[in-house]
């Protein structure tokens, strides 16, 4: 699995980084650190900088899909690939 830490700008909605559309085909699920913890992902660090931050899980075989929206998205400041397991 690879998970997508994605820190956003001020006033973005994590929801609207992918589309429905975009999410079914790649599979991927978009959600904050809490819920990530409360699904049981672990190792997943805070930031000592406080931004506003999601997480996007998803397939290996959908992680360049994934990057490639995440790096057009004008409200993402910055992001980073975590491979878990």
């Amino acid at each position: 699995m690879i998970l997508f830490e994605c820190i956003l700008g001020d006033g973005v909605d994590g929801n609207s980084l992918l589309s429905e559309e975009a999410k079914q085909s790649s599979g991927a699920q978009i959600m904050t650190p809490e819920e990530a913890a409360f699904v049981g992902l672990e190792g997943i660090p805070e930031d000592p900088q406080n931004r506003h931050r999601v997480l996007i899980a998803c397939a290996p075989s959908a992680e360049r899909f994934v990057q490639t929206r995440l790096e057009q998205h004008a409200g993402v400041q910055g992001f980073r690939a975590i491979k878990l397991g």
